[in-house]
């Protein structure tokens, strides 16, 4: 199910939901999928968008499941130590232990 989030980009800096961190969660059970997913700032002007986003890309791949539920929540917090080395990369940076 995060390969199909790969194409969810964060509109700002154009790296992908799941490369940033932000995916807390996946899940599908028979007749659902649940994704928790947050954002780097809860004053993000994009939430609605990148939400939308998400739920638009799995109904595609899954369009089988009758529902599907994606929800933003806030806890635990952001941190960038959740970016992945590809998401690192993709913004410019060296991965982990070699900075």
């Amino acid at each position: 199910m995060l390969d199909c989030l790969l194409d969810v980009l964060d509109p700002e800096v154009g790296v992908s939901v799941v490369h940033l961190g932000l995916v807390y969660r996946a899940a599908r059970i028979p007749d659902r999928i649940d994704v928790d997913l947050t954002l780097t700032a809860r004053t993000c002007p994009l939430a609605g968008m990148i939400v939308e986003d998400a739920h638009d890309c799995l109904r595609r791949r899954f369009n089988d499941c009758r529902d599907i539920q994606v929800r933003l929540v806030w806890s635990p917090a952001w941190t960038p130590d959740r970016i992945t080395d590809l998401g690192l990369a993709l913004l410019g940076h060296p991965p982990r232990g070699l900075s």
